[in-house]
């Protein structure tokens, strides 16, 4: 599965969006709301897998500026994460 975040800056606080899932997570700063949008994917990803639903592995994670607007690849691993 390959998912995006798209980073928009709002007043004090940048909110990290994930269109795939349609989740948001916010953060005083840029590296706050990354960490945050991954814990809720990972927290998203385990419980619908907890649900019986069948989930791809995520494999791909392409973050909005990061390495000149190309995909960032990483090996995500699939483990549970707190939400915060």
């Amino acid at each position: 599965m390959k998912l995006s975040v798209k980073l928009i800056q709002q007043k004090d606080e940048i909110i990290a969006n994930c269109p795939e899932l349609d989740i948001n997570c916010y953060g005083s700063n840029r590296d706050e709301a990354i960490r945050r949008i991954k814990n809720v994917i990972h927290f998203y990803i385990d419980a619908a897998k907890e649900l019986g639903l069948n989930v791809e592995r995520l494999y791909e994670l392409s973050i909005d500026g990061e390495a000149n607007g190309s995909p960032v690849v990483k090996e995500i691993p699939e483990k549970s994460h707190s939400i915060n």
